[in-house]
């Protein structure tokens, strides 16, 4: 657990400015909503800078993360670990991105988030089709600081493999 940080540093942290931070907040634009919306930004940033202990710090302690090919990591050590290994592996050098499409408070310490977004590949500047994905977000507030209490991530659009 870290102390709260402000939308717009975590917005700045991320790369996130001007056109593309308007782009990424949509219509959410109250203190509230923005306020929440710096879970995605704070795993942004820590992902541009491939911070596999940035990325782990953004989850509750005991936080999951759900990612298609069978992965679930049930607390921070367990995604910094696989963090590590993904930024040594398939997504060395990547960066994602995304814009909020829904925030929904549960209740004054829990908000529900939709994110479309993805992963680019080195040199690239848009979402291929097989890395585009829609993202659930769990966020808490724990003694005064939001956390993500789970993240989800399904294929989306065109690129996406499962069809019913």
């Amino acid at each position: 657990m870290g102390t709260p940080i402000d939308a717009e540093e975590a917005a700045r942290a991320a790369g996130y400015e001007g056109d593309f931070l308007d782009e990424f907040y949509g219509s959410f634009t109250s203190d509230r909503e923005k306020e929440v919306l710096t879970i995605p930004l704070r795993l942004v940033a820590a992902w541009a800078g491939h911070d596999a202990d940035g990325v782990a710090g953004v989850f509750a302690k005991d936080g999951v993360l759900i990612l298609p090919g069978d992965v679930l990591k049930r607390s921070r050590d367990e995604i910094q670990a696989f963090m590590v290994a993904a930024y040594a592996g398939p997504f060395k050098g990547s960066r994602v991105v995304g814009k909020a499409v829904d925030v929904r408070f549960v209740s004054d310490d829990v908000a529900l988030l939709r994110t479309h977004g993805g992963i680019l590949a080195p040199g690239q500047t848009e979402i291929s089709p097989a890395m585009a994905v829609r993202s659930t977000w769990v966020v808490v507030r724990n003694e005064g600081t939001w956390e993500l209490a789970v993240y989800q991530n399904s294929p989306r659009g065109a690129g996406a493999t499962l069809r019913w």
